[in-house]
């Protein structure tokens, strides 16, 4: 009898930090403290008082440590301009958000012929194709907007239909340009499969990242969004009622009726959703041949997203549905009202049976009030903390090394990954950026005598490699990780409330390190961290500082 090997587990690793490239690695900021520290370091020498220099060299010391030093993955001017900015906005109140009755303007009804001239001075500011207000509407018929907070502000929730008359919404960045499609998805797992199925299922993830990594694809992002919420319910006790025998006994009546009535308490589910966005000026061609307008740019995205249906199934992801305007809407508001999923889900449930029609009306996707403070986000009663991944294991990992952050827990917990694939021209920049910079670093300790560092040896190394990988048809991918954690029932002037809320974003912080990733508090930017993290919407990851 043979003895058979096991199959060695694959790990992961090569991922690198993007480096600002505007001077040696350094962003616009940065290079001007330096250059004020070194001009504070020579004034005294230019004016011969040597007891001049007692002032001013101690303040260039700490320039150039201001310059250099890093707190929890973020620079001094990176610091500076986050606080200076939230305080700006604070002083003009633009952290608060009122909607509805308590909004200054209660009424978001926008006329078709108001957007088609927006659309005409988009058309005169740019080459890009015109974005016009055609969606569906005939000629002087009014549509509503979503009123949404903040960076969100610019979106818009449309209506299209696929070849088979199946709605779909899109969403509609009106600034970027940008239209979003939103899969919800489930997916069978990874901790409880074998090690090849794990490996093939990576695999599949990584074949549909890298079909996208093509010379101008529209498609530029891809936002992997996981939620982890406190069940309703809502499913099980309409199961019970369907089932229920009327001649059951009244004793085993009250117990099931006790346990349904604490479900909630008990149960979690998972909500699991893939977001594909579209550049409309990569796409302006198509969009052009397809008529134009917002419809025309709709048509083209659904056209994509068919085409990825394959690529989706090879990860085992199966698609349960193309979310639907009504249905995405309630994905949104549940998000920032949680306290009305149980309702909602209720509601989804009761549709079958004759009941109001399940989700919500897409106008009403977004908070009744909401307040960015510099820790947290308030929103509907609730209170969010919002981290960004800006440190990976820095060494080799397995598939399930984020296990913990998506493990089940107290409170509601989104984890969002921002993907942009790069084209095969890009990629080539980007690696053989990396490639010389890593090789000149080497030589230079090489030809003055110095011994070179194991790291920067290695970082060699995997520059190398990965431009051997690239050559062989692999593809390059931007990418960040958002972590956010809510707690319902928020009471801001209650103590107790506060310490619940810490207490959850310490959790999340020892799930992160169990994880080996690093992470950090959005400090002043709690808003934007809540708007790229917490909701399904393609928005986040920002554009590279001079690096692209």
């Amino acid at each position: 009898m043979s003895e058979q090997t096991k199959p060695e587990v694959r790990t992961y690793f090569g991922w690198q930090v993007e480096r600002v490239a505007f001077m040696f690695g350094m962003s616009g900021p940065r290079v001007l403290m330096l250059g004020a520290a070194s001009l504070l370091a020579v004034w005294p020498f230019t004016v011969a008082d040597l007891l001049f220099g007692v002032i001013v060299w101690p303040i260039a010391a700490i320039t150039i440590g201001l310059a250099f030093f890093r707190v929890r993955g973020r620079t001094a001017d990176e610091w500076i301009s986050g606080y200076v900015s939230y305080q700006l906005g604070k002083r003009r109140d633009l952290h608060k958000f009122a909607s509805g009755a308590l909004a200054p303007d209660a009424s978001p009804i926008i006329d078709t012929a108001d957007l088609e001239t927006e659309a005409a001075e988009e058309e005169a500011a740019s080459d890009a194709e015109p974005i016009t207000a055609q969606h569906g509407h005939g000629p002087g018929r009014k549509r509503k907007r979503a009123d949404l907070p903040g960076v969100l502000a610019p979106i818009e929730i449309l209506e299209d239909e696929f070849p088979d008359g199946t709605p779909i919404a899109i969403v509609h960045h009106r600034i970027d340009k940008t239209f979003t499609a939103v899969a919800r998805i489930t997916y069978p797992g990874l901790g409880l499969v074998d090690t090849d199925r794990r490996e093939q299922r990576v695999a599949g993830w990584g074949g549909l990242l890298a079909g996208l990594c093509t010379e101008g694809n529209p498609i530029i992002r891809v936002q992997a969004f996981q939620r982890l919420l406190p069940e309703s319910g809502a499913a099980l006790r309409r199961w019970h009622l369907d089932h229920v025998d009327a001649e059951a006994p009244e004793v085993t009546q009250a117990i099931t009726e006790g346990l349904l009535s604490t479900a909630t308490l008990a149960t979690s589910s998972r909500e699991s959703f893939l977001a594909f966005t579209m550049d409309a000026r990569r796409a302006a061609s198509a969009i052009r041949s397809a008529g134009g307008g917002t419809r025309a740019a709709s048509t083209v995205l659904a056209r994509h997203v068919i085409s990825l249906t394959a690529s989706i199934g090879g990860a085992d992801l199966a698609v349960q549905s193309w979310l639907q305007p009504r249905e995405l809407a309630e994905v949104v508001r549940s998000a920032f009202t949680p306290n009305m999923a149980r309702s909602l889900a209720e509601r989804r449930e009761a549709a079958d049976m004759g009941g109001l029609e399940a989700g919500i009306d897409p106008v009403l996707a977004r908070p009744a009030s909401a307040e960015a403070r510099p820790g947290y986000y308030l929103h509907d009663g609730s209170a969010s903390i919002t981290y960004w991944v800006y440190d990976w294991p820095r060494s080799r990992t397995y598939s399930t090394v984020l296990a913990p952050l998506l493990g089940e827990g107290q409170h509601r917990r989104t984890f969002s990954m921002h993907h942009e694939p790069l084209g095969p021209r890009k990629a080539e920049k980007e690696v053989m950026k990396e490639r010389t910079a890593r090789s000149v670093a080497v030589r230079m300790r090489q030809r003055t005598g110095q011994i070179v560092p194991e790291h920067e040896q290695a970082a060699l190394d995997r520059a190398a490699q990965q431009d051997v990988e690239r050559a062989n048809g692999h593809g390059l991918v931007r990418f960040t990780g958002l972590i956010t954690v809510t707690v319902t029932d928020f009471d801001d002037n209650s103590e107790a409330s506060h310490r619940e809320l810490e207490d959850a974003a310490a959790a999340l912080e020892a799930d992160a390190a169990a994880a080996r990733i690093e992470v950090d508090r959005m400090w002043n930017t709690q808003d934007i961290g809540f708007a790229m993290s917490a909701l399904p919407l393609g928005y986040g990851l920002p554009k590279a500082r001079w690096s692209q």
